[in-house]
Parts: C-alpha cells; sequence; structure tokens
C-alpha cells in the first residue's frame, strides 16, 4: 500500500527506481606510466673492481716495455652500460704513486717504482687526466672501452709486488 503525502514526487521518485533493472559499471580504465632518467653503471667483476691491468712476472733484470690489457673478468677494458641518447664521460687520475705528472707502481713504502703509462680506445697518445667522451645513441646502451697500459722496465729493479691504484670517475 503506497500512501502519498505532502512528499508525493519522491514516493513517485522512488517507485521508478524500484522498477528500472539495476546497472552496474563492469569496465573502467586506469593509467600506468613510468619515468626513465638517464644513467650509467659500470659492470664490475667478482671481485668489486672495475678490472686490472697485471704485467705479469717479469726478472729484475729485464729492461724495455712490457704491455698488458684492463681485464675485468671476460671483458678486456671497462664496460659501460648507459640510457641509450647519453654522452658520457670517463676520467682518470695520475694513481697513488704518480711523481712529476708520471704514473709509477710503487713497492710498497719504498722509493722503487716503476713508471708505466695508460693507452684508452686504442689510442697511441698516453690516457693522462684529461676526459674520455663515450656516446650512446638510440639503440646502443653498452659500450668496452679498452684499456691498455705499458710499463717501462729498467733494470736492476728490486725483487716485490708492484702496485698502483688509478681512480676512474664516469660522469653523464
Amino acid at each position: 500500500m503506497l500512501r502519498l503525502v505532502s512528499g508525493g514526487a519522491f514516493a513517485l521518485a522512488s517507485l521508478a527506481l524500484v522498477s528500472m533493472p539495476a546497472r552496474a559499471e563492469t569496465t573502467k580504465s586506469f593509467q600506468v606510466s613510468a619515468d626513465i632518467v638517464k644513467g650509467c653503471i659500470v659492470a664490475v667483476n667478482a671481485g668489486g673492481q672495475w678490472g686490472k691491468i697485471d704485467f705479469g712476472t717479469v726478472s729484475g733484470v729485464a729492461s724495455g716495455t712490457v704491455d698488458a690489457d684492463l681485464l675485468s673478468g671476460s671483458v678486456g677494458g671497462i664496460q659501460i652500460d648507459c640510457t641509450p641518447n647519453t654522452t658520457a664521460s670517463v676520467t682518470v687520475d695520475n694513481g697513488d704513486h704518480a711523481a712529476n705528472g708520471v704514473r709509477r707502481l710503487g713497492l710498497g713504502a719504498t722509493a722503487y717504482a716503476i713508471p708505466y703509462q695508460l693507452f684508452a680506445d686504442g689510442s697511441s697518445t698516453p690516457w693522462t687526466t684529461q676526459a674520455i667522451a663515450v656516446s650512446f645513441p638510440a639503440g646502443t646502451s653498452r659500450k668496452i672501452l679498452p684499456v691498455r697500459g705499458r710499463a717501462t722496465l729498467t733494470r736492476p729493479m728490486a725483487a716485490g709486488a708492484y702496485t698502483d691504484t688509478v681512480r676512474v670517475t664516469l660522469t653523464w
């Protein structure tokens, strides 16, 4: 039984709602997005380093030059991965034992040293502290920057393990 009172329009509207079938929205859309920023990484070997140059074992009475490549695991050189359309810059310092701008392999805290040079990207010009540009055009995200070292041996040399640490900086 339906009673009409002063709100008769409300009662009629309620009646109309009851008689209409219910409608539920069954599809809806939402947005998905991501912002990709330019960036670079350098692959490291199992020891957490970018690699090493090992001139090997040499006699203390040897002279001349010895060449060796930078190796990082099975990769020859510095492996750089960057976002496509990025230009990166790679620089090196002179190492821990440099004297007068010459890199040297040092024998602990002694005065014994073996001078050496670095060469990058197939160049015959020594790589001192100048930046090397590495570009990653569209479709390219990995480059390997080959690095070669050349030690100059002068005899006699004291026996021992000669080392140096060179810091490489990658910017983009």
